[in-house]
């Protein structure tokens, strides 16, 4: 039964939440750019990472802040997901939405970027071998904490629970379908034997990532300008 949704609260969380989704998805475009127009370093040391790092400050810094606010928008796209979902199939909804969300907020709290790029800064300044040693130390140390497949995984868990609640509507079966490979992408992406072909794996993800989420968000979107709820 579809009755009015008008300025309901709902229909607030659903063009908020499809606006972020949509917006996220350009976003994540271009911090993979950011990152992948890169020339490919020359790792010899973590001394070499940092001077690396120090070279390209910008990329880096730019390729950080857009993560950081795409994956914000998504964590608010998350619960017009749920909402939108729920009526269909609650349980897929709420698992879906949940991992998600601690997914994406695992990706935002572990994030090594901010202080490599601070120890890269003291690096390049550092006065004498000794402090240089001292900051790669440093570095290494925070580099040796950073698993991206775990916030990886929570999201791609996510995305595939959220496709099969989307299966039983209103989202477009080609776009729930799309979500299982997205879900499936995320999981092996940071995998080392898929890793090891970041280029390929990557742009591939990107551009499936971002049809998907644009999707989903334009369809959430839709639902909260059709003033019905499902």
């Amino acid at each position: 039964m579809q009755e009015p949704q008008g300025g309901s609260p709902l229909g607030k969380l659903l063009v908020v939440a499809g606006a972020s989704l949509m917006v996220s998805s350009i976003l994540y475009v271009w911090a993979f750019v950011a990152e992948f127009i890169l020339p490919p370093p020359l790792l010899l040391s973590i001394g070499s990472l940092l001077q690396y790092i120090a070279t390209y400050r910008t990329f880096f810094v730019l390729s950080y802040a857009l993560f950081t606010i795409a994956n914000g928008l998504s964590i608010v796209g998350a619960f017009g997901l749920y909402a939108l979902t729920k009526a269909r199939d609650a349980s897929y909804a709420a698992l879906g939405a949940g991992t998600l969300v601690v997914g994406l907020t695992v990706a935002l709290l572990s994030s090594t970027a901010p202080a490599l790029i601070h120890l890269s800064d003291g690096y390049v300044a550092a006065a004498d071998a000794a402090d240089q040693q001292a900051y790669a130390t440093a570095a290494l140390g925070i580099s040796s904490t950073n698993n991206p497949l775990i916030a990886s995984s929570f999201i791609g868990v996510g995305v595939i629970f959220l496709s099969l609640a989307m299966l039983k509507g209103p989202v477009a079966r080609p776009l729930s379908y799309l979500g299982f490979v997205v879900g499936a992408l995320n999981v092996v992406r940071d995998l080392p034997v898929v890793s090891n072909y970041p280029f390929e794996t990557g742009a591939v993800f990107v551009a499936l990532s971002s049809i998907w989420i644009f999707g989903v968000g334009r369809a959430v979107y839709k639902e909260a300008a059709s003033g019905l709820t499902w």
